[in-house]
Formats: C-alpha cells, structure tokens, sequence
C-alpha cells in the first residue's frame, strides 16, 4: 500500500511540473514576420490554472487570467466560454492558443471555478515607454500593469482612446472594461490632467499596446494617492471637469451626516471663497464652484486648490484637489 501510494504522489508532482502555465504560453523571444511575437503554441490546446485579474472585459464574460504568483509573461486573455468567473477566482481553463492579429489569446474555452475570493496578483510597475517598444511590451501582454505620475497628453478619442506619459514617452490608455461617460461622477480626459496612478490590464490591437482599466479605482489621482484612498472610494470623489471653463462641480459621497466646509485657495495658500460650510446628510452631494472669488469677481486662468473638510462623529477627513481654470 506504501508503494502504491508513494507511486501516486510522485505521478501528481510531475504533473505538477509538467503542466503548462501560462508563462509557458506567453514566453517568446523570436518575433514573427509581421514583426508581432506569437506564442510558441499557437494553434495548441491547453490546460492552464490561473487567478482571474480583470472581469467582464467589453462588457462581456471575456477576462484575464494570471498565473497566480503574477510577473510579466503571466497573464493573457481568455474568451469564448460559457461559464462567467469573477476577480480573484482561481479557475481551471481549457482552450485553444490562437494570434489574433498580434494578440495571444486563449479560446473556445470550458472553465472550472477552483476556488473564489483569492488575492489577485500585484500589478506590474512599469513605465509608459515600456508599453510603446513592442520587444519590450510584449512581456506585459495580458497583465494587470500600473504606472505612476503620469500626465494626458491626448483626450479620449470617439473609439475611447486617450494617452498618457510618464516623461519617458507615450502610451495610450483605453476602455476595454468600462466607459468612463457611464460612471458617477462621469470621468472627463482633459489634456494636462494629471494621475498619481492608472492601473489596468494590457491589451494590443491596431498596432497599439494599451492599459484597460478595470473599474474607477484603477484610476488614482494625486490627492487619493497620498492619502492612500482610491478616488471614487473617498469621500471628496473629485472635481470635474478639470481643467474647467467657467465652472466646475466638487463631487461628495458621504458615509454618513457630518460637517462639510468646501474652501477654494490660489497658489500662494491665500483663501479666496468658501463654498459650503454647513452640516450634510449622507450621500452625494454636487457643489459648483463658477471660478469666482468671495466678492463674486471672477479669478484669472490659473492653478486653484479645493480644499474639503468632512467632521463625523467619529472621524475627520481632509482632502485637496489642484483644478485648472483655462479662458
């Protein structure tokens, strides 16, 4: 009975060894001769387990799976299934490896939910260059990524397009999960806009890597950023538009009733309006500010800071946001 039991645990650990992953999948050196990087198994069916990293991609059941310990090669995009995983489920998936025009994905899938609610794999630091150089972004295709500090410098085109750089060039940033005019508040891409972090899943198409959001939360403003929060997490959601001509709109969320002061303040720290100062019910709350001062003159174009203070019960909550005003 030892023996045969023996026998059995040494065939289940070369299973384990011998079972593809995805980084099997992915890995490649040798572009092909359209100049993209195809997978060594193109064409092969295979059977991989992995941590789902992004859901419901172009509104769909289509997501991205992750090897679960994560890292460039790790990840790739999965569609054409039946039964719909949630983030952080690890599945079982079995599908066909295929290139569709540059992008490796897997395919005519049967799934099987192996467990639910795991972590999902750190994102993957990168700069905006490496998303451009297509030897080097290669490695990122299919992965959860974030950069940091990053500026747009293209607004959203009509096919959800918009881009961004982290003054090492520039890449472009899409809207494969979500659209960002369908939100509450809705997100405007101005140029000039900056974000502490965007973090996203990479695809490729039209001869273009780009970063997929997931959710609102993957983009993270300055403010939000110190402070730890995600933006549409906080209770100062944000001010937009921004920049803004002739007016903005500060976005609250309340958790619960609390005292709300809303002050606005120029580059030299200098309070020029207080917009609200008054106990607030929970929920949301809109307050325009129509970029004049306390005395109802109008300000200059410039940099402006809204300062939001929340007093609850318990807790207090401090938040700035810089907004541009541009005539």
């Amino acid at each position: 009975m030892k023996k045969i039991f023996g026998i059995l645990i040494f065939t289940f650990v070369i299973s384990v060894l011998l079972a593809t992953t995805i980084y099997d999948i992915q890995y490649t050196t040798e572009p092909g001769p359209d100049g993209y990087y195809p997978s060594p198994l193109d064409g092969q069916e295979v059977t991989v387990i992995g941590i789902v990293t992004g859901e419901n991609y172009n509104s769909d059941n289509k997501f991205y799976l992750s090897d679960p310990e994560g890292g460039a090669w790790h990840g790739i995009y999965v569609y054409d299934y039946t039964v719909g995983p949630a983030l952080g489920d690890e599945v079982e998936v079995t599908g066909t490896v295929s290139e569709y025009y540059g992008l490796t994905e897997l395919g005519y899938c049967t799934i099987n939910i192996l467990s639910s609610g795991n972590p999902v794999p750190e994102p993957i630091s990168v700069t905006t260059l490496d998303l451009v150089v297509p030897a080097i972004a290669e490695q990122y295709e299919g992965c959860l990524v974030e950069v940091t500090n990053v500026e747009v410098t293209e607004a959203q085109n009509d096919y959800g397009e918009w881009y961004i750089d982290d003054g090492s060039g520039e890449c472009q940033v899409d809207d494969g999960f979500f659209y960002l005019d369908t939100v509450v508040p809705p997100i405007e891409i101005v140029i000039g806009m900056e974000w502490a972090i965007i973090r996203g899943c990479v695809d490729f198409g039209f001869d273009e890597y780009s970063i997929n959001p997931r959710t609102p939360d993957d983009l993270i403003d300055v403010v939000s950023s110190e402070e730890n929060t995600v933006n549409l997490n906080s209770e100062f959601v944000g001010c937009y538009p921004n920049p803004f001509n002739p007016s903005t709109t500060i976005y609250l969320n309340l958790k619960e009733d609390g005292m709300v002061s809303v002050n606005v303040y120029n580059l030299k720290g200098e309070k020029i309006k207080t917009l609200i100062n008054q106990n607030l019910t929970s929920g949301e709350h809109h307050i325009e500010w129509n970029g004049t001062a306390q005395n109802n003159v109008n300000v200059s174009s410039g940099i402006y800071f809204v300062q939001t203070g929340i007093a609850h019960d318990d807790s207090d909550y401090t938040s700035v946001k810089k907004v541009i005003l541009l005539k």
